[in-house]
């Protein structure tokens, strides 16, 4: 008996443990679903704010879309470091840059769709949590603590029902200037600037081509000539640069990272040093002056002179062997 019973209790105990986590309550999470205005393309993983935000926080508009929003009128904004914890009262004081409410812990009104709008960057970077000044390579993360209807005041713990996170990361580190290995004096119809892989590739959505009339990067302008995120070149034709047989022109290429709404806009790193290039007309073997084309071949199976060509006797030869084949059926 005594067995059973101590067999029982710890079947009970075992799932117990097991069924606590299936009973617990998954993190609701909020998202930023705009930032002035631009919408993601695609789903991305992380929202970005980005150099460009930082230099005018003031005028950088976000919408925050809550999730299981029916019934909340108001939210209560905290700003929090990654992994903040801000549901805890301990963490929600003045003793540790952890958590600091928005706003002065004024109300925000939820508007239609469940959305928070005109809501701005300056405002977490008035918390003192988000830095806008120096990021690591690939950016800080942080988070928005939104309370539902009530402030959470000195509450110990915030039950999850109460309140939902929205991640995002600030990265104002542009990527590094781009190492060009291939000439940097070319000369053709169609030229090629190559690099060696940054040590921020993982961070890199585009590259993209600019063009100039001196080898002052400052001065090119952009041709909308772009290259994706794993290239490592990046060819172009003289016409497309609109260059006439032997004008010249200057490129260079920079890199611009993923942190934006929208592919293209991220941080963009330096130009790189310049690549000249001259339009050429591209001429046949037997076309250049310089080459002696006295065995060159008129058509693939007569040569020069006059005299059946290698292909001739081949094609011959097939024939023979297969008529060959046929008088023996």
């Amino acid at each position: 008996m005594r067995s059973q019973f101590l067999f029982l209790s710890t079947l009970i105990a075992t799932l117990t443990a097991l069924a606590t986590p299936a009973l617990a309550q998954e993190q609701q999470l909020d998202a930023i679903t705009s930032i002035n205005g631009e919408v993601p393309t695609t789903d991305a993983a992380t929202i970005y704010f980005n150099a460009a935000n930082c230099a005018d926080a003031a005028n950088t508009f976000y919408d925050l879309t809550l999730v299981n929003g029916d019934g909340v009128n108001q939210i209560y904004m905290w700003a929090g470091a990654q992994n903040g914890d801000c549901q805890l009262n301990d963490r929600r004081t003045d003793l540790q840059l952890l958590c600091r409410p928005m706003a002065d812990s004024n109300p925000r009104t939820v508007g239609d769709n469940a959305t928070v709008t005109g809501l701005t960057l300056q405002e977490l970077v008035n918390t003192e949590i988000v830095d806008c000044e120096n990021t690591a390579l690939e950016g800080q993360p942080f988070e928005i603590y939104s309370f539902r209807n009530e402030d959470p005041g000195g509450t110990e713990i915030v039950p999850p029902e109460d309140y939902a996170i929205a991640d995002f990361t600030v990265d104002v580190t542009p990527p590094e200037e781009l190492n060009i290995i291939s000439s940097l004096d070319q000369m053709g119809s169609t030229f090629t600037i190559s690099w060696t892989t940054p040590t921020d590739s993982n961070s890199i959505a585009q590259y993209k081509l600019y063009q100039g009339d001196s080898a002052d990067p400052a001065a090119s302008t952009n041709t909308g000539i772009t290259a994706g995120q794993n290239a490592k070149s990046l060819s172009v034709s003289a016409s497309a640069l609109a260059l006439e047989t032997d004008a010249s022109t200057y490129l260079f290429v920079s890199a611009v990272d993923i942190a934006s709404m929208r592919l293209g806009d991220g941080n963009e790193g330096e130009r790189s040093e310049a690549t000249l290039v001259t339009a050429a007309e591209t001429v046949g073997f037997c076309d250049d002056p310089s080459v002696d084309c006295s065995g060159c071949a008129v058509s693939p199976m007569v040569l020069a002179n006059g005299q059946p060509s290698s292909g001739a006797w081949l094609l011959g030869l097939l024939v023979a062997i297969a008529g060959g084949r046929r008088l023996r059926r």
